[in-house]
């Protein structure tokens, strides 16, 4: 089995396990919607899974049609390559990287890839992503130290296409903070500050998709129709009441429908990351 067709294969089974062993539960509150999905922890196969289709993401071997498909080519010069990517993230062992680095570059990209790998999901279980059929997801971020749009999704509903843009923070012990800064930052998409790294990212997915779709997406409909989920990942030990209502939320936007808290609360917050990038190092070594 060549580089490619191996990594492909387990993108492949990584979606379908999670397909079928996710659940996911929506309560509903007077400023904004919880949904939560779990699942993503239950066991080592769990976390192995994730490992796996991190690797794919840093393989590119995904677009953002959701089309699975890598372009590596089965040569020593391309498995470097894609080792060199994967250990760029999360070090050629655990205790190579600092607190900081785990707390501010690993964990989040991890989180960033755990939450594309949701949406990827969705095209087989839309009610984890109830906003509509999802349509193209743009690609993750390349570097851990990259900032600004986390997770595009572009959807539809009934006839109107619209995006979801998400906010991925892992705060171990502060997720009310997540939730604030993930609001900060859709506050200055409400402001128009973004206006440009959206556009270019819609006309990424836009490209993505076959002529007749992508000539029933107008110019700006992201303007129009858009969704704001605010996805913090922080440890279990931390109660948090997904029900209270967040005026702000409100304040903001003024639609209860636009805000979507999406929380992931985690036992055994430092050990889930890290037993996610051993088995990311393991398979990438078995390559």
């Amino acid at each position: 089995m060549n580089l490619s067709r191996n990594i492909e294969e387990e993108m492949r089974k990584a979606i379908d396990y999670f397909a079928i062993s996710l659940n996911c539960k929506i309560i509903n509150s007077l400023t904004h919607s919880t949904l939560i999905i779990s699942g993503w922890n239950d066991n080592m196969e769990s976390r192995k899974a994730i490992a796996h289709y991190l690797v794919g993401l840093r393989a590119s071997a995904i677009d953002a049609a959701l089309n699975i498909k890598s372009q590596l080519e089965d040569t020593p010069e391309d498995l470097i390559e894609l080792y060199g990517n994967v250990m760029a993230i999360i070090g050629k062992k655990n205790d190579d990287l600092s607190i900081d680095q785990k707390q501010d570059e690993r964990n989040p990209w991890i989180c960033e890839g755990i939450c594309h790998l949701g949406m990827t999901i969705a095209l087989q279980r839309q009610e984890i992503h109830p906003m509509g059929e999802i349509v193209a997801i743009d690609y993750p971020h390349i570097a851990s130290k990259d900032h600004g749009l986390d997770v595009l999704v572009l959807y539809k509903k009934d006839a109107t296409f619209g995006l979801s843009i998400i906010e991925t923070k892992a705060y171990k012990l502060n997720p009310a903070k997540a939730i604030n800064n993930a609001t900060k930052f859709f506050k200055e998409i409400e402001e128009g500050k973004h206006d440009l790294r959206l556009r270019q990212s819609v006309h990424i997915m836009r490209t993505s998709l076959a002529k007749e779709v992508q000539q029933s997406i107008s110019g700006s409909f992201w303007k129009r129709e858009r969704t704001y989920i605010a996805n913090p990942h922080y440890d279990s030990t931390i109660t948090m009441e997904y029900s209270n209502n967040h005026p702000i939320f409100l304040r903001l936007f003024n639609d209860k429908e636009k805000v979507v808290l999406m929380p992931n609360a985690i036992v055994d917050f430092d050990l889930f990351f890290d037993q996610i990038a051993d088995e990311m190092r393991n398979f990438v070594e078995s390559l």
